[in-house]
């Protein structure tokens, strides 16, 4: 006859789980958490009663499903769904906290919006570029965290059914009582520590998953407390009806169209425009328009290709997906005739760019090989397969080729003969790299996939040239967004707002341009300004960019935009200044000086760009109006 567990050995089983959560909990902490003794009380309320909140998910279905098992005759089916229900849920709230500690430690930040978008648009697991080992890895730890569980599961249940009943257990009332206490006890402590802008609480907030921010600055300031201005928690946007263009486009078609050639790799930073890494793209780039200090509009591959097609903030990626509105340079393109061929080593819906920069594109122009050979081979195959459409297209038309390179994304993929860096790690698997002592290596890999990629771009320009193309031809190539190496404590990208993560090789060759160097600060948001007045376009970019024209004699910027999920950055020479945009949980504005290092005085460096600050705040909604 089957046996229902008892509710007390439902409670031990929670009370052991509750263990286990806060040891997961604990790893979030640092030695600033425990700083003082008033911050280390907070971080022992916090861890606990956060670990109590995670376990809620499990908690309230757990004893539901128990409460109403026990009212019927215990069935095997029964019995079963309770282990499994039980199993199965706490054992996911290990594995999303161990995955959220990963993505924590790797690029500073908690599963989000962003990781969420990954998980479920199709395509995104994929763009993570995972080695067999590190799938392997990650598989064994799921599996791991579950069988805890199961063992945690039946010892607190067989322990139940064959011991006496204890004399003690824990009441849930004085349980949940404590509980409640630490809530109350670290809610008002953070409320008052936002309100005297007392930072080391504040900043130990920021490590913990889903936490929610208590405010009352009123109240503080009638009790004489105050601290941090309003409004340093970030700006929110009310997204409205596009006006985009503010203005309608007038169009004079040029005679002579000129063909362009779109080249955007993966990651591709800054300082690998070199002579030895990428040899081919630096003696191009000498008879070209070379962008000496050039930004990304973003610190993701969505914010950085959205911003070179757009010329807009990354903010407005969200209403132009919701309204499937392409780029007006898209648009020009496609009304002056013009024939494409779009390809892409990873694919066209992760990021969703099929309904975004290529919305209006026809399927049949769209080439994705984002399955099967490592991605420096699916790189080459894009390549093969643009020359041929080169070679084979309709003459009497302009064409537009786009190419995204894959092989410079994390594992980082190359073939043997572009092996220009050693020693480089041959097996990168995220979960058990020791990124403080392998970061050489794995930089290594990164390396020798640029040179890679140099070769094919080479091969692209000397088709160009072999064909008698360059004179008709717009080339540009440009990083969608940079690539840390721990310079500033991160790998990777997507995290901050760094040089090193945001800063892109930016080459431009125009046919009767001449060869120059812009050392000053030029954006992907000025792609567009560019491009449009050598399509006809006559209106002046203010009224369908953010963006400047860099053909233009007057050209200069004082500062350029990147745009992450939910953040938006000033980079400018003296500061690079990031605060949240519709964004929940701890935020914080981050303040870097141009070394990329912290910032003392906070407010005098934000005061100092005020009116740049400004301009943003206006240029966030400059391309939408109010809805009625």
């Amino acid at each position: 006859m089957p046996q229902l567990p008892t509710r007390d050995s439902i409670k031990r089983f929670f009370l052991l789980t509750g263990l286990w959560v806060l040891l997961h909990v604990s790893a979030f902490t640092n030695d600033q958490g425990y700083s003082t003794l008033a911050v280390a009380l907070w971080t022992l309320a916090t861890t606990v009663s956060y670990t109590f909140l995670y376990l809620l998910p499990a908690l309230i279905p757990g004893y539901l499903l128990h409460r109403l098992l026990l009212q019927r005759p215990a069935t095997r089916v029964g019995v079963a769904t309770l282990a499994l229900l039980l199993i199965g849920l706490t054992g996911m709230i290990h594995v999303l906290l161990f995955a959220d500690r990963v993505i924590y430690g790797m690029y500073g930040f908690h599963i989000n919006g962003f990781v969420l978008d990954l998980v479920f648009t199709p395509g995104g697991i994929a763009s993570l570029g995972a080695s067999r080992s590190t799938e392997l890895t990650a598989s064994l730890v799921v599996i791991a965290l579950l069988a805890l569980q199961a063992a945690t599961y039946f010892w607190a249940t067989r322990r139940a059914a064959q011991s006496r009943p204890s004399r003690w257990t824990p009441r849930a009332g004085w349980v949940l009582l404590a509980i409640l206490s630490f809530a109350v006890g670290e809610r008002v402590a953070y409320g008052f520590s936002a309100a005297a802008n007392y930072q080391p609480i504040l900043f130990a907030s920021e490590r913990y998953p889903l936490y929610l921010p208590t405010t009352f600055r009123k109240l503080a300031s009638r009790l004489g407390i105050s601290g941090a201005p309003e409004g340093a928690g970030g700006v929110h946007i009310k997204n409205g009806v596009l006006s985009y263009p503010l203005l309608p486009l007038r169009v004079e078609p040029p005679a002579r169209p000129l063909n362009i050639v779109w080249l955007a790799v993966e990651s591709l930073r800054y300082d690998m425009l070199d002579r030895t890494i990428m040899p081919q793209l630096w003696d191009f780039s000498g008879n070209a328009l070379r962008l000496g200090n050039h930004y990304s509009g973003g610190n993701t591959t969505q914010m950085g290709i959205f911003s070179m097609f757009y010329g807009l903030y990354g903010n407005y990626w969200f209403p132009m997906q919701a309204a499937r509105r392409s780029p007006l340079l898209m648009d020009v393109l496609q009304q002056q005739n013009y024939q494409f061929s779009l390809h892409t080593s990873q694919s066209f819906t992760y990021p969703p760019f099929q309904e975004t920069v290529f919305a209006n594109m026809n399927p049949a122009d769209m080439h994705a090989l984002s399955d099967g050979p490592p991605p420096w081979q699916r790189d080459r195959q894009n390549i093969d397969d643009i020359l041929r459409f080169i070679d084979t297209r309709d003459k009497t038309r302009p064409f537009m080729t786009y190419m995204f390179f894959e092989g410079t994304h994390a594992n980082y993929t190359f073939p043997p003969e572009s092996v220009i860096a050693r020693p480089y790690l041959e097996d990168f698997n995220y979960l058990s790299a020791d990124f403080a002592q392998q970061m050489v290596p794995i930089k290594n890999r990164y390396i020798n996939a640029a040179h890679h990629v140099d070769h094919l771009i080479g091969r692209v320009i000397t088709h160009l040239r072999e064909r008698k193309l360059l004179d008709d031809t717009i080339i540009i190539v440009l990083g969608d967004h940079g690539e840390e190496f721990m310079e500033r404590k991160r790998w990777g990208h997507a995290a901050d707002f760094n040089r090193f993560q945001t800063s892109t090789p930016g080459v431009l060759w125009i046919p009767g341009q001449q060869a120059r160097t812009i050392s000053g600060i030029s954006s992907h948001l000025d792609i567009p300004a560019t491009l449009m007045p050598l399509l006809g376009v006559r209106n002046p970019p203010a009224d369908y960019s953010l963006g400047q024209n860099l053909l233009a004699p007057d050209f200069h910027r004082d500062y350029a935009v990147a745009a992450g999920w939910n953040r938006i950055a000033y980079l400018g020479e003296k500061f690079k200044i990031s605060f949240p945009v519709n964004a929940a949980g701890a935020v914080r504005d981050e303040v870097l000086d141009e070394d990329d290092h912290p910032v003392s005085d906070r407010e005098r460096a934000k005061n100092e760009i005020q009116a740049a600050m400004v301009e943003m705040m206006n240029n966030l909604t400059r391309f939408s109006r109010p809805k009625g």
